[in-house]
């Protein structure tokens, strides 16, 4: 009689964990792949936006100092003696007194008369030419062969009775702007260059560890040695240049053997193209947090398989719910962006079928363009942070708060019990505003308008009360601002 043969019960159990360990695996490699992705579309993300915002704040930059230069303009234009004594000394006086360098006064005949008190005939020079004819002017780069900096001539048109009777320049050295516009990025360690349509360097700052490039090289004829990822050729970025796209490529074939992104966005000035060039794995670093807690997850795996599962399973529904909530937040003011405020008010008026009386607010900082204009963008960023916290105190978690677009607002103010509640929290959000000071507006404070639809009353869909509220909001502007009305009353201006 053959014994029978005894069976293993751990045998089912081993294959069964080598399953799980493979599919933990597969999951790890998965979410890793994911991460990657996430880091690189992110990092690319903000090289883009960056190189953005400063071509529009080399632009800014550029058009105050063309206002600077037409306020001195117009005060030397008063007299009609353009090379008058006091126009000269307020040549000098100006030139002292600004970022700008070499200023000078030049006649119609094209003889410029500078501060130092050279004189040299520039009839020949496109910008003369454009400012005498009454335009603002922007002279082509001239790479100074005192100090190798590239300059450009900034000119405005001196009038005398509407009357062109000279032009007012003054040179500027853009590629001291170029990197100080880009020294607070990844600390410093990409560079920045200034390029013409056709890859000419107008203005670089170049690295050390990378290419020395100079004034009149060209990207293409240097970049073409490079292999260019994510299915681009040079031939495309010289086609975006000369079309003024932005965009992002990823250049591989250096001699550390790291790779590089290559960031362009145009100027809008004279068809010139910004660029800044960074290593990957210094645009990534902010990043870096994510290839740490996979370094984790490996080497827990072994002896902890059980904790890394819920472990990778908590951290993964973190960075989703960070994800998503940075995809549905406002980054400056931390309300709802416009559009997930409206998805989401949508979806709400669509679930509620009518049975609930709601508030739909719009509202925007009165006179918010002349806090721009006479404090500078960076206060203006904090007014609407501040005035984006208020909000979020004032209006409860169920409520819809959303940033629409520069300094508008607005909010569903879910499940009201009646209009007089409606406009108690409008009266109170108004006093509350003009309670905010700001320490960079010398203690100012601002005001809002508002303009409010009820729902069902006044419609039914999202677009239908902003429509209405829309029109409400502009009620109260009519009045005097500082305000508020709801559709169907009058409205009601608290006093200033």
């Amino acid at each position: 009689m053959f014994k029978k043969k005894k069976q293993n019960p751990g045998g089912s159990y081993v294959g069964a964990i080598a399953v799980f360990i493979l599919a933990i695996i597969i999951g790890l490699v998965s979410f890793f792949v994911t991460a990657q992705r996430t880091i690189e579309s992110s990092s690319q993300e903000r090289m883009r936006n960056n190189v953005a915002r400063q071509s529009e704040h080399l632009r800014t930059i550029l058009n105050i100092h063309y206002s600077y230069l037409e306020g001195i303009a117009e005060k030397m234009g008063e007299s009609g003696d353009l090379l008058s004594e006091e126009n000269m000394q307020m040549l000098t006086t100006f030139q002292e007194s600004t970022a700008l360098d070499r200023t000078a006064l030049i006649q119609p005949n094209g003889d410029a008369h500078y501060d130092n008190g050279l004189v040299k005939n520039v009839a020949h020079r496109r910008y003369f030419k454009e400012g005498i004819s009454g335009s603002r002017t922007l002279s082509d780069p001239l790479e100074s062969s005192v100090d190798q900096e590239t300059k450009v001539v900034l000119g405005v048109p001196v009038f005398h009775e509407e009357t062109v009777i000279g032009v007012l320049g003054s040179s500027y050295n853009v590629g001291e702007l170029s990197r100080m516009l880009f020294d607070d990025l990844f600390s410093g360690k990409g560079y920045s260059l200034i390029v013409t349509r056709d890859g000419e360097i107008i203005a670089h700052d170049g690295d050390a560890t990378d290419y020395k490039l100079s004034y009149g090289d060209n990207i293409f004829e240097f970049y073409k040695f490079k292999k260019i990822g994510q299915g681009h050729s040079i031939e495309e970025i010289s086609q975006d240049f000369n079309e003024g796209k932005e965009g992002l490529i990823r250049l591989r074939g250096y001699a550390d053997s790291s790779d590089r992104y290559l960031a362009y966005a145009p100027l809008g000035i004279n068809d010139w193209m910004i660029c800044y060039v960074a290593p990957v794995t210094v645009a990534q670093q902010s990043y870096a947090f994510v290839e740490q807690y996979e370094f984790i997850f490996l080497g827990c795996f072994g002896v902890q398989v059980c904790i890394l599962i819920f472990y990778i399973i908590r951290k993964n529904r973190q960075k989703t719910e960070e994800i998503l909530r940075s995809a549905r937040t406002d980054e400056l003011t931390q309300v709802y962006n416009r559009k997930y405020a409206e998805s989401y008010t949508e979806r709400i008026l669509n679930e509620n079928h009518g049975e609930r009386q709601s508030a739909f607010f719009i509202m925007d900082v009165d006179k918010f363009k002349e806090v721009n204009d006479v404090y500078g963008h960076t206060v203006g960023d904090a007014v609407l942070h501040t005035f984006g916290e208020l909000l979020n105190r004032q209006f409860r978690e169920n409520d819809i708060v959303g940033r629409i677009g520069g300094d508008e607002f607005t909010v569903l103010m879910w499940n009201v019990s009646s209009r007089e509640a409606v406009r108690s929290k409008a009266e109170k959000l108004l006093e509350e505003t003009k309670k905010l000071a700001f320490a960079e507006m010398d203690g100012k404070g601002i005001t809002i308008s508002i303009g409010i639809a009820l729902y069902p009353e006044h419609g039914n869909t999202y677009m239908e009360l902003y429509r209405i509220a829309d029109q409400a909001l502009y009620e109260t502007k009519r009045g005097g601002r500082n305000g508020y009305t709801i559709c169907g009353e009058s409205r009601r201006n608290l006093p200033r």
